[in-house]
């Protein structure tokens, strides 16, 4: 009912539940699903009307089909929270082909049979090599994880050791059906693929799904009528997207952010702790202050090595310099607060401005702690 008092709040909190995760099942969390099934009709509307997505919500599932932007750094994870590989991206969806009119219950030796099958039609040689099996188990825990697929008996796990380890399964082909979009059905090519899956990119749905979705949205990274349009419309923006996930918009000259205040809607925090973090924030401190016009590998190589000198003793034992630029440098083009050229030259964007850090040392037990000045 719209005089509910509770009613405002729980759309918001089912919307950044979507929103963050957009795959939700009743038995991951029981009173989170319900909340979205409760208010499915609405939720839908927004997202349809807003964003441009699309709510299916099902007896059991919930998911939030997304279209429209396609963030480059945010990959499908293992259980221990590292990127899929591209082999292991390929045995998923010959996983997904091979299971897609299958039976409810299968078992592993003929989903693995039913697997080489599929690859064999898509022109893909499939050697049964223990890498090959370990990419299998990581697609089928991804599955399993997820509630597409149930180990009824014994696990997957062992067929990573052993080529002849068995177990049942059953899969759930409602939520299979649920994985792919519409907009990927018979794409040919990876080129087709990411085209089709893009879809429109301008309108004002297309930049509010940039500033729900990305950490900043840079005023030159969009059309000059676009960003005007934008800015002319900032008041409704922010009503929209605070009653939809409680973000607050903050806009300046150069760009505009929707801020999540307590973090709620946020997959990667920065400032945070650890190696990288750290040193991503002091490298970011030395781009804006001693290199605006941008950082090519040699220079950054050469200020790593200064703040590893100063700094290397409290952070994992185990750094490689080459290793850290990397990680480094990714995390803050993933934050959007520095941009990568032809050639790795690094430059810093105007938001990273907002960032200065205050370097405290303590010495009673060699930790160390950093702050972000916003």
């Amino acid at each position: 009912m719209d005089d509910d008092p509770q009613r405002a709040g729980e759309l918001t909190g089912a919307a950044r539940a979507l929103l963050t995760r957009p795959w939700r099942t009743a038995e991951a969390d029981r009173p989170l699903f319900l909340l979205i099934r409760r208010h499915a009709e609405q939720l839908d509307r927004w997202f349809t009307q807003r964003l441009g997505y699309r709510l299916v919500v099902g007896t059991d599932t919930a998911r939030l089909v997304k279209s429209g932007h396609l963030p480059v750094d945010r990959p499908l994870r293992t259980l221990t929270q590292r990127p899929f590989t591209a082999r292991e991206y390929t045995v998923l969806a010959l996983v997904l082909a091979a299971t897609a009119a299958g039976p409810d219950r299968i078992s592993l030796r003929d989903l693995v049979l039913q697997v080489r099958s599929a690859a064999a039609d898509a022109g893909i040689t499939l050697d049964g090599a223990t890498s090959e099996r370990r990419a299998l188990v990581t697609a089928l825990r991804w599955l399993v994880e997820h509630g597409i697929v149930r180990e009824l008996d014994r696990s997957v796990t062992g067929y990573e050791s052993d080529a002849d380890a068995d177990a049942l399964l059953e899969v759930r082909n409602d939520r299979m059906a649920l994985l792919p979009a519409p907009a990927l059905v018979d794409a040919r090519s990876a080129d087709e693929l990411l085209d089709r899956a893009g879809g429109e990119d301008t309108g004002r749905a297309a930049l509010r799904r940039r500033l729900v979705e990305d950490p900043v949205l840079h005023a030159d990274d969009v059309a000059p009528e676009d960003w005007a349009e934008l800015r002319r419309r900032f008041g409704e923006e922010s009503r929209y997207l605070e009653e939809m996930f409680g973000l607050v918009i903050e806009a300046r000259a150069e760009g505009a952010a929707a801020i999540d205040i307590d973090g709620g809607c946020t997959d990667i925090t920065f400032p945070a702790g650890g190696t990288t973090a750290h040193a991503a924030l002091l490298l970011l401190d030395v781009l804006t202050t001693s290199h605006r016009d941008g950082a090519d590998t040699a220079v950054l190589d050469g200020e790593l090595r200064d703040l590893l000198d100063r700094y290397g003793r409290f952070w994992r034992k185990d750094v490689d310099p080459d290793d850290l630029r990397g990680e480094a440098v990714g995390l803050l083009t993933a934050m959007a607060v520095v941009s990568v050229e032809l050639g790795g030259r690094v430059r810093p964007r105007p938001v990273a401005a907002r960032f200065a850090p205050i370097v405290a040392m303590a010495d009673t037990d060699g930790d160390w702690g950093q702050q972000s000045l916003l």
